[in-house]
């Protein structure tokens, strides 16, 4: 293991994963949505990966594994196991508590540089945590794994915790990787200027990015129409 802790703090039950250039601020909303509706413990973009906990306030037990390739399946401790798909374009990754608070001592975690990683959270205890809300000793532990990997869809290994049950529906599809500006597939194909700025007004989001797609397969990926996707 290359680092852990008895003490992360967490607040509005999150904690997350944020690149040089993040603003966690800005980038919380939409990810704490997309996990809520989605896997229930957690979801990325680029420079960026948050983290829902069962405890609201205090502290965490978390370890994170740097690797080279992809860990063993979850062993049946863990409640919750999800699998992720991150872009780090400034190949800096660091651990951050709720309010901004970087931790250092956990090191640069886009150990492979700039480029896509998957990200393995697993959890256990997000009911008691949930249940006590407030704590000081922890009562949640967390593991982090993370590895290079090109980007694929979440990963869902298990959610049999009451909390995460409350909002995982196994029916709903896998939510796709979310792509920096750089790194869409779309944006390798052509160099349509009218598609690009679609993409800087519509953002990176997963909806965003079904839109985009949608109109350049309508408009044959050379007649984009006039206007951006409704």
């Amino acid at each position: 293991m290359q680092w852990e802790t008895d003490m992360m703090q967490v607040q509005y039950r999150l904690y997350y994963l944020i690149g040089k250039d993040s603003d966690v601020f800005q980038r919380e909303k939409d990810a704490t949505d997309r996990a809520l509706v989605g896997n229930s413990l957690t979801a990325a973009g680029p420079e960026h990966l948050t983290v829902i906990t069962g405890t609201h306030t205090g502290n965490i037990r978390l370890a994170v594994e740097l690797r080279r390739d992809e860990p063993d399946p979850p062993g049946p401790q863990w409640e919750a196991a999800v699998d992720v798909s991150l872009y780090s374009t400034s190949g800096r990754l660091w651990l951050s508590e709720w309010a901004g608070e970087l931790i250092d001592t956990a090191g640069n975690l886009a150990h492979a540089g700039s480029g896509w990683y998957r990200v393995r959270v697993q959890a256990r205890g997000r009911d008691r945590g949930a249940a006590q809300g407030t704590v000081q000793a922890w009562v949640e532990e967390h593991l982090l794994s993370i590895w290079p990997a090109p980007p694929d869809c979440d990963k869902v290994h298990r959610v049999t915790d009451a909390f995460g049950l409350h909002y995982y529906d196994p029916q709903r599809p896998a939510a796709s990787p979310a792509y920096p500006a750089d790194a869409l597939p779309w944006a390798i194909r052509t160099d349509n200027a009218g598609i690009r700025a679609w993409a800087e007004q519509l953002g990176y989001d997963a909806q965003g990015q079904d839109r985009i797609v949608a109109a350049i397969h309508a408009a044959s990926l050379g007649k984009p129409p006039a206007e951006p996707p409704p």
